[in-house]
């Protein structure tokens, strides 16, 4: 199957409970293209808020979902990408030679998908 995008996750894919988390993910398009954003969960929200008895809460790149299953996770950046929205909810950060060239990755097709 040749996906129109690729998932890495900067720290590792390390969910201690899917409902209630946040992730760190780059995505990769074919273009070459690299994204940045973090997934949080709902429960997540709210436990960051409580934990920092604060009132309002937000995140540059901020994509929040059900919870942090690699499926739900693929289906989420599908749908963002094939509405064309990844400018509204991703941060584009670079290309990939110049993201992963200290890892001698220069192609998509050398980029190891983690989902």
């Amino acid at each position: 199957m040749n996906k129109l995008f690729k998932v890495r996750f900067p720290t590792g894919y390390q969910i201690k409970n899917i409902f209630d988390d946040n992730i760190d993910i780059q995505i990769i398009k074919m273009d070459g293209k690299v994204f940045f954003a973090t997934f949080f969960t709902l429960d997540n929200i709210n436990s960051l808020m409580l934990k920092e008895n604060i009132d309002y809460f937000w995140a540059d790149s901020m994509v929040v979902v059900r919870d942090l299953r690699k499926e739900s996770i693929q289906i989420a950046i599908s749908e963002i990408l094939n509405k064309g929205n990844e400018g509204i909810f991703f941060s584009e950060i670079g290309t990939i030679e110049s993201i992963y060239s200290f890892k001698g990755l220069k192609t998509y097709d050398e980029v190891v998908d983690m989902l």
